[in-house]
């Protein structure tokens, strides 16, 4: 076989780590081929000069290369057997709130039924009865086969034995016997949910921004002071918090803009002189605050005293998304209502935001805030051309 010198690899920052990326000659099955390989260089701390310097040694070897190795494609490996191997090379790549995720599916439905199965024998109807073995609700059996996916395709990318990709729609989930409507506030509740927040630094405006932007919780509690535009009354969703960690936002529809209101806008210039934090909320330590403890420190307590009874239903930040929502609809329209919330739809066919903010979409979340608050006002917003 002649030899392939001088190739050079190509380097790149992934992930927080300086990644090498090059081709190598095999034998898989008895039939030589060039694959793609990976080796990871160091954290990017390191210097490109010292990141190329440990990648030399790789290609040089590869450089060198004279006998082409014999590579046996594994066809009996188990979900089991990859899971150690996904932990340690894909999951560092994931989201934390992605690897919760994906381990509590691993943990209490994948592995007990398909962990000894091979991913070659991951076909429709092995798929079909982990969906029915499942005592579970069809979200849930939905997102759980989504995980599964994600692994059997990072399985794919390493070169693994996999079945040929099923389909959601190649597999049946039965219908829940009870669908529960999520929670939602009604305009009247998020009145006095503000009213009863209003005296208390910093949740008055915490609990403002829920109802009046239809921001996530998680990107409120991760949005900087950076982001708040006062030129053009804008508010840049760029990142999001989880458990307290800075991580990115939901889908990449969610990276938008939105209008601020006026209230919003008051309520933040009253706000922003005492503030000497990077992110807009921070406890005490100076770190972000968890969504779970907002939820049972503050909201629950609130719920509680005013008397709102949610009872076998689970309440939280989000109810305020679904709130704005019913209200947007019935005081303007679904389009306005899926650009405000930034669903993915609408950002596809509204790009980039200094295009999608116009008078009919600032003039709703106006109203929404005159029903809420009892004040309106208009907010100078550069619509863009």
């Amino acid at each position: 076989m002649p030899k392939r010198r001088f190739q050079k690899g190509c380097i790149r920052k992934e992930t927080k780590q300086w990644v090498l990326y090059y081709w190598m000659d095999v034998n898989q099955d008895g039939v030589i081929r060039r694959v793609k390989r990976s080796a990871r260089l160091g954290e990017v701390s390191l210097s490109q000069r010292a990141a190329e310097k440990a990648a030399q040694p790789i290609l040089d070897s590869v450089n060198s290369q004279t006998v082409v190795p014999v590579v046996t494609m594994n066809r009996g490996l188990t979900l089991k057997d990859y899971v150690p191997e996904w932990r340690k090379f894909v999951a560092p790549a994931l989201k934390p709130s992605t690897i919760k995720g994906r381990e509590s599916s691993l943990r209490a439905h994948l592995l007990p039924i398909l962990g000894d199965v091979p991913l070659t024998g991951m076909t429709v109807n092995r798929i079909q009865d982990l969906i029915t073995s499942m005592k579970s609700r069809k979200k849930t059996r939905e997102n759980v086969v989504t995980d599964l996916f994600s692994m059997l395709t990072s399985a794919r990318k390493r070169q693994h034995a996999v079945s040929p990709p099923v389909k959601l729609s190649d597999l049946y989930f039965p219908a829940d016997e009870t669908e529960s409507e999520p929670f939602s506030f009604t305009p009247d509740q998020m009145r006095r949910i503000l009213k009863l927040a209003s005296e208390r630094t910093p949740w008055n405006l915490f609990f403002m921004l829920l109802p009046l932007s239809g921001i996530r919780s998680g990107e409120i509690l991760g949005l900087p002071v950076c982001a708040l535009d006062f030129e053009q009354n804008l508010i840049h969703i760029r990142q999001s918090c989880w458990q307290g960690r800075i991580q990115t936002v939901k889908t990449k529809g969610s990276k938008n803009s939105i209008p601020m209101t006026s209230a919003v806008r008051a309520k933040l210039l009253e706000y922003l002189p005492s503030h000497k934090h990077e992110l807009l909320f921070v406890n005490r330590n100076g770190r972000p605050y968890s969504r779970d403890k907002v939820v049972s420190k503050v909201l629950h307590p609130m719920l509680k005293k005013l008397g709102i009874n949610h009872k076998g239903r689970r309440c939280g930040l989000q109810a305020f998304r679904h709130g704005l929502a019913s209200l947007l609809v019935s005081t303007a329209s679904a389009k306005v209502a899926q650009r405000q919330l930034r669903h993915s739809d609408a950002a596809t066919t509204l790009g980039i935001y200094a295009h999608i903010i116009g008078n009919d979409h600032i003039e709703a979340m106006e109203r929404v805030q005159s029903v809420l608050i009892g004040t309106s006002g208009k907010s100078q917003v550069s619509t863009g051309s």
